[in-house]
């Protein structure tokens, strides 16, 4: 009867020690969620403000406006135009069948249009940008923004094209401009400085001559984005 009784009490004291201990690991375990609650939330308040704001607010960077040539007259020779673009980055399309599909409809590309599109989307990197159209109509280019929630990693944009009112008759001199290549970013750093998908650098004559004096600078702007990265509300313009 007595060895009985010795055994009930080592049970429950056995039985106060693990409770003792699991209440002690509890415990402490609720001051730790607590104490890095407190330093999330106060410690390092401003670091996540930051890091949310960076995920709300994007920053675009804007084709420079190329320089003009006049004659003696201070007739325009070679001037720009605002040219709207079609960009899609392949990377950030969730579904590319659809989406391009989808933009072949919107834009009612032809089929030779269509397989240039899928020709250069090979013949790019996952990364880079599938340039889908460097000339749209303001229609169409309405059209595209007014169905970006159906599009995701497609972008709108208003690029500088080169115009030449004489047409060819000044060509000879001064040459003509097309779409930077790897070796135009490599040999000159104000291309690489202000390179934007789509930027066109001067190829041959005057245009290639005076290259780092008509090139010119990026503008900024800033954007609100959605959940989706999708444009909300223009929020800064930077001229530079």
């Amino acid at each position: 009867m007595i060895n009985s009784s010795s055994d009930n009490v080592k049970k429950l004291n056995s039985i106060n020690r693990r409770m003792f201990i699991t209440g002690s690991l509890k415990f402490f375990i609720m001051i730790g969620i607590v104490s890095r609650l407190f330093f999330l939330q106060v410690k390092e308040n401003k670091k996540y403000l930051t890091l949310s704001d960076k995920n709300r607010i994007r920053e675009w960077k804007l084709a420079p406006v190329r320089g003009e040539f006049h004659d003696y007259f201070g007739n325009v020779i070679a001037g720009n135009f605002e040219a709207y673009q079609l960009h899609v980055i392949p990377e950030q399309v969730e579904n590319f069948k659809y989406v391009i599909y989808r933009l072949k409809d919107l834009l009612e590309l032809s089929d030779t249009e269509f397989k240039k599109v899928l020709k250069r989307k090979k013949e790019i990197k996952p990364w880079e940008t599938l340039i889908v159209s460097n000339n749209l109509s303001w229609d169409k280019f309405s059209k595209i923004n007014n169905h970006l929630y159906d599009l995701n990693g497609v972008k709108p944009v208003i690029s500088i094209s080169r115009n030449y009112p004489f047409n060819d008759n000044f060509t000879h001199i001064i040459g003509y401009v097309s779409q930077a290549n790897e070796q135009d970013i490599e040999n000159t750093e104000l291309i690489k400085k202000n390179f934007v998908p789509g930027l066109k650098v001067g190829k041959i004559g005057l245009e290639k001559s005076f290259e780092e004096k008509l090139i010119g600078t990026n503008d900024i702007e800033r954007y609100e984005v959605n959940a989706y990265g999708r444009r909300i509300s223009q929020l800064e313009f930077q001229k530079r």
